[in-house]
């Protein structure tokens, strides 16, 4: 029996200012200065799962950067990770000669079927800029798969 258990903290993450102006240079978007507290985490919001406590309206909580200034970088958290793997394993020798042998492997991942949403998945999909109005939060992707069981059967000669 072979297992891996994994947990870890939460990604941190950048709140995008969401605005056309750029307020460190002419290509890159400055992001958002974090003027209140929010509380992160998975939140199911109307059905939709977000990484803020109170769903789009942790917006009021984050101003865009005036000219000139960077904002804050990587200033909220996301939900951490976790994650069961298991394998079984059972090896029978020939009776006619112990070189030969038959092996049978079944592997689980994800034994729990746990659900492990991506914060950056927010950010790439536009869900954690100040202009995304009404998906502000809103988880877009996930870090883990579901579920898998593989089967094996293998002989040796």
């Amino acid at each position: 029996m072979t297992g891996v258990f994994r947990i870890t903290s939460g990604f941190p993450v950048t709140v995008d200012n969401g605005t056309s102006s750029f307020p460190t240079n002419f290509e890159l978007e400055g992001n958002a200065d974090k003027i209140g507290p929010v509380k992160t985490g998975t939140y199911l919001i109307g059905g939709v799962p977000n990484i803020f406590a109170n769903g789009p309206s942790a917006i009021s909580s984050f101003a865009p950067a005036y000219a000139g200034e960077s904002g804050e970088r990587d200033n909220i958290r996301g939900a951490g990770y976790f994650g069961i793997d298991l394998g079984l394993a059972k090896r029978w020798t020939m009776p006619w000669t112990e070189k030969e042998s038959l092996q049978f492997r079944w592997e689980v991942f994800n034994v729990t079927n746990s659900t492990s949403f991506d914060v950056q998945s927010s950010l790439l999909g536009g869900n954690l800029g100040l202009g995304s109005g009404g998906s502000f939060g809103n988880y877009s992707g996930l870090l883990n798969n579901p579920r898998i069981m593989q089967f094996a059967l293998r002989y040796e000669f």
